[in-house]
């Protein structure tokens, strides 16, 4: 009996299964589309259709899998939080959830012995990963803002990325991030800075 053949959604799922599973078992270096093709049961052309090359379909694959594992993106996520500082924790422990499917494994990974063209792959994944995060962490000052807990949002992106380059230097030198220190990452650095820089603003 012959295999039905997947389409939309479900195809793209099996290709990035594929994809992530050629990763982890054989490295980067021996991701190729045809490999990825017969993995995921479908043909070479629908492959080379979609990516420009293995390496972006890599990077593709493992957005997926953040997203899965995160339910949706970061900006979308619903904060159900009363202050600021429950906000926060919230956004930056799903945050934590983002890295960990991201695992210091694909760091080495993609950070490795890249060509100019990786280079712009990944320069455009981090483009977009920042405005997620710029995005997601104006919702948590929208709420407080409401809430009278800060006089304005307008603040610095370098301020409003701050816990996001923190938590991803623990990732890059493979440090875990316990419920201590994420505490005290937002009660003496993120909430002081956040007010701080809404009172000068007045």
């Amino acid at each position: 009996m012959a295999q039905k053949r997947r389409r939309g959604t479900e195809l793209t799922e099996a290709i990035y299964e594929a994809t992530r599973e050629i990763l982890e078992n054989d490295g980067l270096s021996a991701l190729t589309f045809p490999k990825v093709a017969t993995a995921a049961g479908t043909s070479k052309p629908v492959i080379y259709r979609r990516w420009d090359s293995p390496f972006a379909l890599a990077i593709a694959a493992v957005q997926d899998k953040i997203k899965l594992e995160n339910h949706g993106r970061m900006d979308e996520l619903k904060l159900t939080g009363t202050s600021l500082r429950a906000d926060l924790a919230q956004l930056l422990q799903r945050f934590i959830v983002s890295m960990n499917a991201f695992g210091q494994s694909y760091t080495n990974t993609f950070f490795s012995g890249m060509s100019k063209q990786q280079n712009e792959v990944i320069q455009k994944m981090i483009n977009e990963a920042t405005e997620i995060d710029i995005s997601a962490l104006d919702r948590v000052l929208k709420r407080a803002k409401s809430r009278g807990e800060l006089a304005t949002t307008e603040m610095s992106n370098d301020l409003k990325l701050l816990p996001f380059d923190w938590l991803r230097y623990h990732l890059f030198i493979n440090k875990s991030v316990s419920k201590v220190n994420l505490t005290a990452l937002i009660d003496d650095v993120l909430i002081p800075s956040y007010r701080h820089a809404t009172e000068t603003l007045k």
